[in-house]
């Protein structure tokens, strides 16, 4: 019979937490050479210290058989963790998956969330076997595939820039993201998003994207120099938001207004970050899509940005 509860993580045993997750993953595409069964104990300790970090421990016999860990510091919204749960291969792997995964759904329910949400990725080609096996799981425990994203890269200290620099259409400027408040541009994401391009802000509700343009937009955390807002007149038109830690710049979300879009904006933008990156001394410029977005996807690629990976979400609504 299997056993299933919650807690904090900083309340279970995380020594006996981390030898299962050693356990359940060597001999596996999940298994890491650098990792240890310390390297895990020392990576959860220093998860322990978030309070919305909670983990689902499905127990057999009194020994662990299956770990799903959740994120619930997202209003509305319960993260797994990727590639969760992770469950110990014997005969029962199906089972004991499919009970914690309802399990969980209970707890979004019981608990006041909207939305539960499992990440499978990243997907490399050794994943297929896996990953075949986890889409069951969500199958049969009735969630949907709502998004798959391409995760892409370029090296920017190999990366030649053309020197022409893409011109705007007359009437367009660069405006900093300091000078323009979150309430100016609201509307303007939202509106760029409009068309489905991304399917992963679209298939959530209105509150759930109003949580997710805060955290676009959060003014906590420095922006790179090259993160820009795109005027029309006196108008917000496009955005491209650009982070920087050590000498990785995550560029996106960035979009423009449905009614501008096609006119070779954005590849003025990019140019224009790319150009600022480089001249700062940043080595690897990093961004995500979703795969369906072939305009897009096809302008990355233009500008040498390479396919290393992709992810794909399944999720499941409160009804």
């Amino acid at each position: 019979m299997v056993e299933i509860t919650i807690n904090k993580l900083k309340d279970v045993d995380i020594p006996k937490l981390a030898s299962f997750m050693f356990e359940a993953t060597k001999d596996t595409v999940f298994h890491r050479d650098d990792r240890t069964k310390e390297s895990l104990e020392q990576s959860f300790e220093r998860m322990a210290n978030n309070e919305n970090v909670l983990v689902l421990i499905a127990t057999t016999n009194g020994k662990i058989a299956g770990v799903l860990r959740v994120f619930t510091g997202v209003p509305e919204i319960v993260l797994a963790g990727n590639w969760h749960p992770r469950i110990h291969h014997d005969d029962a792997r199906e089972e004991i998956a499919l009970e914690m995964i309802q399990f969980c759904k209970e707890y979004v329910k019981e608990n006041g969330f909207k939305r539960f949400e499992i990440n499978l990725g990243p997907i490399r080609e050794e994943h297929v076997d896996v990953l075949k096996e986890y889409k069951a799981w969500c199958d049969k425990s009735g969630l949907y595939r709502s998004n798959e994203e391409v995760f892409l890269q370029l090296d920017l200290q190999e990366y030649q820039l053309p020197t022409a620099q893409p011109s705007l259409p007359d009437g367009f400027r660069f405006e900093t993201i300091d000078n323009i408040t979150n309430d100016d541009i609201e509307s303007t994401v939202f509106n760029s998003f409009a068309n489905e391009s991304d399917r992963g802000f679209t298939d959530l509700t209105r509150s759930q994207q109003k949580t997710v343009f805060n955290f676009w937009f959060r003014r906590s955390q420095p922006f790179h120099r090259s993160a820009i807002f795109l005027m029309k007149d006196d108008e917000v038109v496009g955005f491209n938001v650009v982070r920087v830690e050590d000498d990785s710049a995550r560029i996106g979300p960035l979009g423009v207004i449905p009614k501008h879009q096609r006119k070779g904006i954005m590849k003025a933008v990019l140019h224009d970050s790319i150009k600022q990156l480089q001249e700062d001394g940043i080595k690897i410029a990093r961004l995500e899509v979703d795969k369906s977005n072939n305009p897009a996807i096809g302008l990355y690629a233009k500008f040498g940005f390479k396919e290393q990976y992709t992810q794909l979400y399944y999720a499941w609504r409160v009804e």
